[in-house]
């Protein structure tokens, strides 16, 4: 056995001495249960020995690693070559018994000794290396691409990256195609090995993360193949050329070597390794290698901890820096410049667009919920507003191609939108594409399959402008038009729904369309368009003209004559309302013709959501009222964000524009505007309401908008009114649809105006009839009715004239109270029933159509007949002619008659003649242009009015001084009459009358509060002169005149109150009843006690003896009283007259 295992022994060292030339270092090849690597030994072992460094290299088998060291006992240095833990112990127990310097190539060996050192750097080293380069660009999130055995590394570090870990080749795919876009990393480290990174940088590529020009980061061994432009690769110094795996542990093994190769001995050898490398890994310096044209460029280095940059780094998509953002970039793009080519700029879009921006800022705050680990950038472009020129923005747009983003926000004018959308096409590019407009040509997908909209369409909304103002009580319109697409569409669609509700345009039709794009010299060549309008008298005009013609359109409506109240109007454009305050030299024109103005729009600022965004935007803008675009280029951004956030949670690659599209297509949220959803057969959003905004001016004397209802098309109602709409007069009330069918005149309302000549004249003639009706009443009293009345002493029965007498009484209440301060504020029953009692008819019934000549004719009339009873009844024709019937018929009738005709409608027939004069308004300057003011139809002082002014000054020449005579004359003759008035209180009586008519026809037109007063002081002058002088023979009577005429005063004086302070009159209205009330019963009290009751009632009549007074007109008991009456000594009645 012996001889045996000695020839062994010979044969193992003779192969030993044949692999040998020197023993500088030896090389243990690994063991034969060593697990695999990433590295080929053999590869290796051949690089090294083709090195032309001086060493020579000993190969020794594992198994022979003892016998090996005894065989070289000048070689100190070991490189051992075997990856198992358990090999590497048993070399390094052999290294240290032998005292022999044990290179390994591990990069996490934790079982070393003093002997023992890695060629290597380690993990860590690495990762600090890592840290140092994101320390110095300032990231601070991304993902980390590991495998399973280098995971536990970065649990020791304090970091907010993604640890994602491959387990397995399809691990790769599915982390960077679902998790990573999810993430919104702006940069990913591969910490892997070779062949695992390249299969990530193919994906990464492949899913386009690199395109917003990311961060890609690798490790010295996941670097080795690295092609992608702009990575960066952190490698050990001495190893930056190396592209594998071999080639790296080759430099590195050689590096170390030629510090050892410095040492004579092992322990000079250990004592360098000691010194150097204390932590017995070789490497603690690393370079920063930039891939840059396809080479590997070194633009820094980390040594000794320390970062330093050499040159600039060059990121992928050629970028030159990488956002310091800790989320990753989503570019997005819009139009919202100012440039309009070869045209004048508009703010307009600017404006509009603020909603995009405000999006933006919401997103990419904590409390969206969507995108949260990205961050929404967005592009303006200024390449057109309202004007499009194809060279221009082709020009614009190319510019800056690669900076439009995933998706692209288009104009909101049509014009432009439609060139831009063509212009795409035309070039290949493929974006989605999202606007507010509402041309109906936008609708096909065929035509524009890139484009989707979150405004309504022409052919939804323009027709429900129709259902709209039809569900208002329009009949007619005018409209105008903007002659391009967008205006062509929304009118041939308006004109849809106008033939279906009854609308008709009574506008010309060559007088309707405008062209596009005029500015303000270019509108006045279209003048004659403009006028069509006005003259088709249409007070309903319908704007489907964008801004800025809009606001020129309204300027030449002012020059032409128009002013507030002639026209209303709706424009199509919801932001003319804001615009038309624009504070330029013309703003004093658009406010006069545009406020108020209606549009509507889809529901905007919907819901707590709504308003939140409401309050945010204004905050924003300084305070600023929103666009009323904004709301919806909100959504538009909040559209792409979902479709986005849609995309990222499910993997989806959202750089896709063709995927992007579609899954815009199907998003559906609740934003700025509500329900988001857009239609499936073509490019429009679905909507289920839609908002009427109108402008006023409020308390302030501000131009405010609000809201005036939703139309809902859908619902069995469609307008929904939540405020009323304020038309020009400042009220609810709809005016007539023509302004000359609202207008009772034949002339325009805008051409009447106060003509004082004819208000003088009014004065001069009132007060000539005041001054003749009061020296005639003095004169009549002076000569024939200056005697006195007999009091009332005993107990009478009460007649029918007795009756009439005290029910003058209280009508007359009603008739002063109508010649006072207007009390309609107070109480509109008894303001009218004042009126019907005094024919001031004008203030309950329109008089029109000839209706106040009627009433004129039917005065002139009665005067007539009063005049009849009057020479009658004077003359006593009825006893002097009894053979002829009429006149006894008229002196029957004139004692039922004559204290009506001649007293109590005193006040209505003398105002009815007076109002003959009132020629107060005129449409021009002589007093032929003057109109009454009853009925603008006759102007005064010619034709027919010169007839009726001369009737009436007979009428009134004639029934003044007979009403004056006649009525205490009527009392004289009644021999049943029992109550009688004084004839001094008549006469003070019609001269108080006659002065509050002259009043009522003069001051009380212009000058409300002022008559007021001086009523009340007439009134007080004739309280005080019926206390003084008693009105009556009966003390009853006389009490209730005097409260009755305190009642008036009291009204008067709270009606002023009313009048002056625009205070509560429903609070008023109590008071005035509580002091009648008051004055009801004090009267009732004082008269219980002080004034007992002279006038008593018989029994009724049996029915046969009403019948047989009826069929006898009385007659019978006429003569019956005559006969028995002691003082008549005949059947003649005697009068008390003074001659």
């Amino acid at each position: 056995m012996r001889l045996q295992s000695f020839w062994i022994r010979v044969v193992i060292f003779a192969w030993i001495a044949s692999q040998s030339i020197s023993t500088e270092v030896i090389i243990i090849q690994r063991d034969r249960i060593s697990k695999s690597t990433s590295w080929d030994e053999t590869i290796l072992i051949n690089f090294l020995q083709n090195s032309s460094v001086q060493i020579d290299w000993h190969i020794c088998p594992f198994m022979l690693a003892y016998e090996c060291i005894e065989f070289y006992p000048n070689s100190y240095i070991l490189l051992d070559l075997s990856q198992e833990i358990t090999s590497q112990l048993s070399i390094s127990q052999i290294c240290k018994e032998f005292k022999k310097v044990h290179l390994i190539v591990q990069e996490d060996f934790k079982y070393y000794d003093d002997w023992t050192y890695s060629v290597i750097s380690s993990k860590n080293q690495r990762l600090n290396a890592f840290f140092r380069v994101l320390e110095h660009y300032s990231w601070d999130k991304g993902a980390i691409f590991t495998n399973g055995l280098n995971k536990d590394i970065f649990l020791d570090f304090s970091t907010e990256f993604e640890i994602l870990t491959i387990k397995s080749k399809t691990d790769i795919e599915d982390l960077v195609m679902r998790v990573v876009p999810a993430l919104g990393s702006t940069l990913y480290y591969i910490f892997t090995e070779p062949y695992q990174s390249i299969s990530i940088q193919n994906y990464i590529t492949e899913a386009n993360l690199l395109s917003s020009g990311n961060g890609i980061i690798l490790n010295q061994q996941s670097g080795y193949n690295c092609t992608t432009e702009g990575a960066l690769i952190i490698t050990d110094m001495g190893s930056e050329n190396a592209v594998s795996e071999e080639l790296y542990l080759k430099s590195s093994i050689l590096n170390m070597l030629s510090e050892l190769g410095k040492s004579e001995n092992s322990i000079e050898a250990i004592n360098t390794l000691r010194s150097n490398w204390p932590s017995h890994y070789s490497q603690t310096n690393f370079f920063l290698i930039n891939i840059q044209n396809s080479k590997r460029v070194v633009i820094g280095s980390i040594e000794n901890g320390q970062f330093a940059l050499n040159s600039s780094a060059i990121f992928p998509g050629n970028f030159k820096s990488i956002p310091k953002s800790d989320k990753k970039v989503l570019r997005l793009s819009i139009e919202a410049g100012t440039t309009n080519p070869n045209s004048s700029p508009s703010t307009v879009g600017a404006i509009a667009s603020r909603g995009s921006y405000l999006a933006v800022d919401y997103i990419n705050s904590d409390i969206s919920g969507i995108l949260s680990n990205f961050q929404l950038e967005m592009l303006t472009y200024d390449c057109g507003v309202t004007v499009y020129n194809a060279a221009f923005a082709e020009n614009c747009f190319k510019k800056d191609f690669d900076e439009l983003g995933l998706a692209h926000v288009v104009s909101y004018a049509s014009a432009m939108a439609l060139g831009v959308l063509k212009l795409f096409s035309s070039l290949n590019w493929t974006i989605p594409m999202i606007g507010i407009n509402s041309d109906s040509s936008f609708n096909s997908t065929a035509l524009f399959p890139w484009y989707q909209r979150v405004w309504p369409s022409a052919s939804f909304t323009y027709p429900l402008i129709a259902v709209l103002f039809r569900s208002l009580g329009w009949q007619k319109a005018a409209i105008l038009y903007q002659n391009d697409t967008w205006g062509r569409s929304g009118y041939y669609y308006f004109k849809v729904g106008t033939s279906s509700h009854d609308i008709n345009l009574v506008n010309p039709e060559d007088s309707r369309a405008i062209p596009a794009g005029l500015d303000r010299p270019g509108i006045k060549n279209y003048t004659k368009i403009i006028q069509g309008v006005i003259d088709s008298q249409a007070r309903l005009v319908i704007f489907i003209i964008q801004i800025p013609l809009v606001l020129y359109v309204l300027e030449v409506f002012y020059d032409l004559g128009l002013r507030k109240g002639d026209i209303f109007i709706f424009t199509a454009v919801p932001d003319t309302l804001a615009n038309i305050l624009t504070n330029d030299d013309f703003l004093y024109k658009r406010l006069e013709i545009g406020v108020p103005m209606m549009t509507f729009l889809g529901e905007q600022w919907v819901g707590n959501f709504g308003q939140s965004l409401y309050s945010q935007m204004r905050q924003k803008y300084s305070n600023t009222a929103p666009s009323s675009y904004a709301c919806h280029y909100f959504d538009i951004i909040y559209l792409i964000g979902h479709a986005l956030d849609f995309m990222i949670n499910r993997g989806q690659d959202y750089t896709n524009p063709y995927k992007l599209e579609k899954v815009i297509r199907i998003t559906q949220f609740v934003g700025c505007s509500g329900s988001v959803e857009l239609e499936k057969d073509n490019n429009d959003r679905f909507f289920s309401t839609l908002d009427v905004i109108a402008n006023k001016i409020d308390v302030n004397g501000s131009v405010v908008k609000y809201l005036v209802g939703e139309v809902k098309p859908v619902s069995t109602k469609i307008l929904h009114i939540i405020n009323p709409l304020i038309y020009p007069d400042g009220t609810a009330i709809k005016p007539a649809d023509l302004r000359n069918q609202d207008s009772e005149c034949p002339f325009p309302d805008k051409e009447i105006k106060s003509f004082t000549n004819g208000k003088i004249l009014v004065f001069c003639i009132c007060f000539t009839v005041a001054l003749i009706s009061m020296v005639i009443t003095f004169i009549i009293w002076k000569r024939w009715w200056n005697i006195p009345v007999e009091e009332l002493i005993e107990k009478k029965e009460i007649s029918f004239e007795d009756a009439i007498v005290g029910a003058t009484i209280g009508i007359e209440f009603f008739q002063f109270a109508s010649m006072g301060p207007n009390i309609s504020e107070l109480s509109l029953t008894l303001g009218n029933f004042s009126n019907i009692l005094i024919l001031e008819l004008t203030n309950i019934i329109k008089l029109k159509n000839g209706v106040f000549w009627i009433i004129v004719d039917a005065v002139y009339g009665l005067i007539l007949a009063w005049i009849s009873m009057c020479i009658v009844t004077i003359f006593r024709l009825d006893e002097k002619y009894s053979k002829f019937w009429i006149f006894w018929a008229i002196n029957w009738l004139s004692d039922f008659l004559m204290p009506i005709l001649g007293n109590l409608c005193f006040i209505p027939f003398i105002s009815i003649c007076l109002d003959i004069f009132v020629c107060d308004h005129s449409i021009g300057e002589n007093f032929t242009d003057s109109f009454l003011s009853y009925d603008c139809y006759y102007f005064c002082w010619k034709d027919e009015h010169l007839v009726y002014a001369i009737l009436s000054i007979f009428a009134l020449l004639c029934y003044a001084p007979l009403a004056v005579f006649c009525r205490p004359l009527w009392q004289e003759l009644q021999p049943m009459l029992h109550v009688k008035a004084a004839p001094h209180f008549l006469m003070i009586k019609t001269i108080i009358q006659i002065i509050l008519i002259v009043m009522n026809k003069t001051v009380k037109r212009t000058q409300d509060i002022t008559h007021g007063i001086l009523f009340i002081l007439v009134m007080i002058i004739y309280i005080v002169f019926l206390f003084k002088f008693k009105p009556y023979n009966y003390s009853r009577f006389n009490l209730w005149q005097n409260l009755s005429l305190i009642g008036v005063v009291w009204l008067a004086l709270l009606s002023i109150v009313v009048l002056g302070t625009k205070g509560n009159s429903l609070i008023l209205t109590v008071f005035l009843f509580l002091g009648w009330l008051a004055i009801i019963f004090y009267g009732l009290y004082i008269q219980r006690k002080k004034y007992p009751s002279l006038l008593f009632r018989k029994k009724a009549h049996d029915t046969s003896s009403l019948f047989r007074f009826a069929f006898t007109f009385g007659k019978q008991s006429h003569k019956a009283l005559a006969k028995i009456a002691p003082s008549s000594g005949s059947s003649e009645r005697k009068l008390r007259v003074k001659y």
